[in-house]
């Protein structure tokens, strides 16, 4: 694997962990009696930057290493359901998550009024948030799996 390869699955990995802390923070401020607006704002907005940055390196790794090179692997050893699974569920899912985090950033912004008022509408986006962070730890671990998958 190139240089370049590296770098952009260690990127790929590093910003979808940045991604789901800064959603966990987005969360527990939520919770809050008290919201920090601008808190919420920045680490709303880094989680849906992380995610997109993670989004792109990983499909850059996956279009010009992982399909070619790491996918026949899988397939053809012990751990076939890894990729036929485990890897399509992850593929699945991470679809969704920057969409999910756009809405928890833009509702950060658009309605921070409201947020410091309604406690429903908090609530509410209190656990979208941590439906992403879930789902990103969720991720994570697929990762993991389809890694210990790899058997040369």
């Amino acid at each position: 694997m190139s240089p370049l390869l590296v770098f952009f699955l260690s990127s790929h990995i590093f910003l979808g962990i940045i991604a789901i802390a800064f959603f966990f923070s987005v969360t527990m401020n939520l919770l809050k009696r008290e919201v920090n607006l601008f808190s919420l704002k920045r680490n709303s907005f880094g989680g849906l930057l992380a995610f997109i940055l993670s989004w792109l390196t990983g499909g850059y790794y996956y279009v010009f290493y992982y399909g070619d090179s790491v996918k026949p692997i899988i397939k053809q050893g012990l751990y076939s359901w890894a990729h036929n699974f485990i890897m399509e569920l992850k593929e699945h899912i991470f679809l969704y998550l920057p969409f999910l985090a756009f809405i928890v950033f833009i509702a950060s912004y658009l309605m921070q009024d409201k947020l410091k008022e309604n406690e429903n509408l908090r609530k509410s986006l209190a656990m979208l948030s941590l439906t992403i962070f879930i789902l990103g730890l969720l991720i994570a671990f697929m990762g993991i799996i389809i890694s210990g998958a790899v058997k040369k």
